[in-house]
């Protein structure tokens, strides 16, 4: 979750774009990123693809920092 908003404001996207990218709502992409929801391998490989990041890049962002 909190890889995903980091990677989103990185990028300097809106919940919004996130979720119409993602073919969810903003709300069920909201959960993604506070951890009320874990995203399927599915999800973290789209949300990749929109970033340009693999699946495994995508795991280990923001790892020791």
């Amino acid at each position: 979750g909190e890889k995903f908003a980091l990677l989103r404001k990185q990028e300097g996207k809106t919940l919004e774009e996130v979720a119409v990218y993602m073919s969810i709502s903003t709300v069920n992409y909201v959960k993604l990123e506070n951890d009320f929801v874990y995203p399927s391998d599915q999800q973290i490989t789209r949300l990749g693809k929109l970033y340009g990041l693999t699946y495994d890049e995508v795991i280990a962002f923001g790892e020791g920092r």
